[in-house]
């Protein structure tokens, strides 16, 4: 008996893979991914098969595996103009009149 389920499909009705996402030059978040964007076939933000770029690693929760991750080029940029953001100096607070 053969099936009419694509590789595709048997792949999106998974379960969802707990990971530690490490970003490029970010801090480190849980995430919850497919596993086309485990295996870097689909951004790991929106799950978009365009445009994508290399976004870090990832590690699995069940076997500690290492994994190189993707994002879209438009989720890739907002990560990098978030971590720019987080690097800015702080303004220096107002000195204490005086008395």
């Amino acid at each position: 008996m053969t099936s009419d389920l694509t590789s595709h499909q048997l792949t999106a009705a998974q379960s969802p893979i707990p990971i530690d996402y490490h970003p490029i030059g970010g801090a480190a978040q849980q995430l919850l991914v497919s596993g086309e964007q485990l295996h870097a076939n689909a951004c790991l933000y929106c799950g978009t098969e365009q445009q994508l770029h290399t976004a870090g690693h990832a590690y699995t929760h069940s076997g500690g595996l290492a994994w190189v991750v993707v994002a879209c080029a438009a989720h890739l940029a907002l990560g990098r103009a978030e971590v720019q953001a987080a690097a800015l100096p702080a303004e220096p607070a107002p000195e204490p009149p005086v008395s």
